[in-house]
């Protein structure tokens, strides 16, 4: 008899826009988080209020198994009274030396659409070194790179701090900003703060 292999891990990002005071959306988000985490297959999750944008949040969901993900999308269809992209991603890379993004004081959204005469890979290497400039930071958290399931060139990166003086100090460094340069060499990116909102 043949092993059986290894689920694939999924993670599902929901992007959140409301013109509701966060005190009336935000226990309804977290509700809904709470319920998805109830079902098979979940792993973990994550909401987070983005900084200096009212109103807009974002919401991850990791998940082992297509068949439970899709099994808990039907039985918990509902969603909270909100504008809402979702997307649906596989993990490529992973670090987490220092806690997860839930325990996390600040975190960094960064979206990335590869441009396709560029070769993924070598987006994912830079995306790593970005990453090494942050590890030697007792603050750093750690970092997850994430693709698209319908487009291998759209990627999202998560990294996650519990000091975000040290996080400042760092992406206002000239490593950084020459590695980030790199990455928008060969893609368009946009870079989001978020602020984990705590479960209920």
């Amino acid at each position: 008899m043949y092993p059986r292999e290894r689920e694939p891990e999924l993670t599902v990002i929901g992007h959140f826009a409301t013109t509701a005071p966060p005190g009336a959306f935000e226990p309804q988000l977290l509700a809904y988080a709470r319920r998805r985490a109830s079902r098979r297959g979940f792993v973990s999750r994550l909401t987070a209020a983005l900084a200096g944008r009212p109103g807009r949040y974002v919401h991850l969901d990791r998940w082992t198994g297509l068949d439970r993900l899709l099994r808990a999308a039907h039985e918990e269809p509902a969603v909270p009274p909100a504008a809402a992209e979702t997307e649906l991603l596989v993990t490529v890379g992973r670090m987490a030396p220092n806690g997860t993004p839930a325990e996390a004081a600040r975190l960094v959204l960064l979206r990335a659409t590869v441009d396709h005469a560029a070769d993924p890979e070598r987006f994912e290497l830079d995306f790593g070194s970005l990453v090494g400039l942050c590890v030697a930071e007792d603050a750093f958290g750690g970092s997850l790179l994430l693709r698209s399931v319908t487009d291998p060139y759209a990627y999202t990166g998560l990294l996650w701090w519990h000091d975000p003086t040290a996080d400042d100090r760092i992406r206002a460094s000239t490593p950084w900003g020459a590695a980030r340069s790199r990455l928008a060499t060969t893609a368009r990116l946009t870079e989001d703060v978020g602020r984990p909102l705590p479960a209920l």
